[in-house]
């Protein structure tokens, strides 16, 4: 019974592999690459109206996510809605990791294929720079539908159409709602963050340090506002009168 299990096992593992590496090089023929793309980053811009900036990067390793490789990004050369700029400045900052970081940090290994969440207009804002850092990787753009589902790559100013492929169209899906996914938390999380701070700063006496700081020791604004006075000055650098103002603020609303 043992090595009937293994045997299904394995064969079901072969079955699946054979799969992946058979998507890995229809896409990678589909996209005339000089192999299949073993290792593949994607990444996407993610923001609401502009606020809280952020990118997060995947990694697919022979067709499977990779976590322990994924990053995020908080934008930070501009404020405002700008996917194009957001785009430009975390390839730069991923292949300065690239040259600088130690030897085991996953950011050494050049992918064989990025895929950007995106049309032309965000390929054409990562080409200089991967040309500027002497980078030589392959760069696509994952175009949606007006339903937000995967419909075509883009690259030097059209589009390759994926539809009839289906092993490569699949394993784009997956990478492209992944990387959504993965950044879209990340916003989300930031942006609560950021609007937690904003409420504690209507209070008076309460600017960004102190904010931060209560931020830090309490997690959630929920555990600030069931503190009571007493434990909220016990906070280093809050006072009592700072406590006070916490407490009557969120006892009004």
């Amino acid at each position: 019974m043992c090595i009937k299990n293994a045997n299904e096992h394995l064969a079901q593992n072969q079955g699946r592999l054979g799969k992946e590496m058979a998507a890995l090089e229809e896409l990678g023929e589909l996209l005339a690459l000089p192999k299949p793309p073993e290792y593949i980053e994607s990444y996407d811009i993610s923001h609401t109206f502009g606020a809280d900036n952020v990118a997060g990067m995947v990694v697919f390793h022979n067709a499977r996510p990779m976590k322990k490789a994924y990053k995020k990004f908080a934008i930070k050369s501009f404020d405002g809605q700008n996917d194009v700029g957001s785009m430009n400045e975390v390839l730069r900052r991923r292949f300065k990791h690239y040259y600088e970081d130690d030897e085991d940090s996953t950011f050494k290994i050049l992918p064989d294929l990025i895929l950007l969440d995106g049309g032309q207009p965000q390929v054409n804002a990562v080409l200089p720079v991967i040309r500027e850092m002497n980078i030589s990787v392959p760069v696509f753009g994952m175009v949606k539908d007006n339903k937000h589902r995967t419909r075509a790559i883009a690259f030097d100013g059209g589009e390759i159409e994926i539809n009839s492929h289906r092993a490569a169209f699949t394993l784009v899906s997956n990478i492209q709602e992944e990387v959504h996914r993965f950044a879209i938390t990340y916003h989300h999380k930031k942006h609560q963050k950021s609007s937690f701070s904003s409420s504690l700063l209507k209070i008076d006496g309460i600017g960004e340090k102190k904010a931060k700081i209560l931020m830090k020791h309490f997690k959630t604004i929920t555990a600030i506002k069931e503190a009571g006075v007493e434990e909220l000055s016990k906070v280093s650098g809050i006072s009592k009168k700072d406590a006070e103002n916490i407490n009557n603020f969120y006892t009004q609303k």
